[in-house]
């Protein structure tokens, strides 16, 4: 059960209002690196982080063409962050230890 709520700044945000937005190459596979894509969080829709994806991505590409694109509900994560959510999964665990938190503090206020 995941929660639209942040009680750290008190405000309910829609799960889905916030992703990650990355450069998506006319063959139909975001641009990378080959150690991670080239994305940047914020609000789906935010035509400032759209622009900073596709001035980056312009750069790295020469002026390549394709589209910025939205995966919401997601967030970046590091390598390290990678590796410790696959042991997690591999235990049998929810993957992100994010979740795991959410959980508890909804259920806490809840009273269950």
């Amino acid at each position: 059960m995941q929660s639209d709520y942040s009680y750290k700044s008190q405000l309910w945000i829609p799960e889905k209002a916030f992703g990650i937005c990355y450069w998506l190459t006319d063959d139909g596979l975001p641009l990378s690196d080959g150690d991670g894509i080239l994305c940047a969080e914020g609000f789906v829709g935010d035509e400032k982080t759209e622009k900073m994806v596709e001035e980056a991505a312009k750069y790295w590409t020469s002026g390549g063409s394709g589209r910025v694109s939205w995966m919401p509900g997601v967030r970046k994560i590091s390598a390290s962050e990678k590796d410790d959510q696959a042991e997690r999964l591999a235990a049998g665990y929810i993957p992100d230890p994010m979740q795991d938190l959410i959980d508890y503090e909804v259920s806490r206020r809840n009273g269950k």
